[in-house]
């Protein structure tokens, strides 16, 4: 702690494999430098991966919104705005640039939304994964109770942050002011609750069809 107080490491990845190997061997001895340096490039790489996958589906994500179900890839684009919008090249341009932007901003104002996000797509996860064991013929019925757990828990968390920042925003709350991080979170809590209710419903239309084959 004290060496961390003093900024010795550097950065977060480098404390994190120089305090592990404290636990092997005294600073400065081989175990030590070893131990420390693969962790260090662990956490690293763990963080570029996690970095390349999430640009990677965003852009997938994001090249589908332009896309029709007849339209396979962003060639087959009947309209040229949607083709252009599709490409990956313009996908992940964008996806870059929004991630740089909100990688420059006070991750504290935008992190209370971490946690709703993540588990809403553990609880889609479900869903789609229980659809597609419904349309092959295979039992899914184990994935119904914790699905209908994680999305009712997230919705029911996303719900409350937007009641909460609105009230927020409209100086209901005394002693406090609302922040760009509160509008932000205003914004997208709303955002991945409406989308989320869609697919909730497109997936219950989905269920529903199965279970009258």
């Amino acid at each position: 702690w004290e060496a961390w107080g003093k900024k010795e490491f550097g950065s977060p990845s480098a404390a994190f494999g120089a305090g592990i190997a404290t636990l092997f061997g005294e600073k400065g001895t081989p175990v030590y430098n070893t131990i420390s340096a693969l962790l260090t490039l662990a956490v690293s790489v763990f963080a570029l991966t996690s970095l390349d996958s999430a640009t990677r589906l965003s852009r997938f994500m994001f090249s589908e919104l332009f896309l029709k179900d007849d339209e396979p890839t962003w060639k087959d684009a009947k309209s040229p705005v949607r083709k252009i919008l599709a490409n990956p090249f313009v996908g992940t341009s964008f996806m870059v640039i929004v991630g740089c932007i909100l990688g420059g901003l006070s991750l504290s104002q935008i992190w209370g939304l971490f946690g709703a996000a993540n588990q809403l797509l553990a609880g889609i996860a479900l869903m789609a994964v229980a659809a597609w064991l419904g349309e092959v013929g295979k039992n899914n019925k184990m994935f119904f109770i914790p699905m209908v757990f994680m999305l009712a828990a997230t919705l029911t968390s996303l719900i409350l942050t937007v009641i909460g920042k609105i009230k927020l925003i409209a100086g209901l709350v005394e002693g406090n002011a609302a922040m760009w991080g509160d509008y932000f979170q205003l914004l997208f809590a709303g955002s991945m609750a409406i989308l989320a209710v869609v697919l909730v419903v497109e997936g219950v239309k989905t269920f529903s069809k199965q279970c009258k084959k």
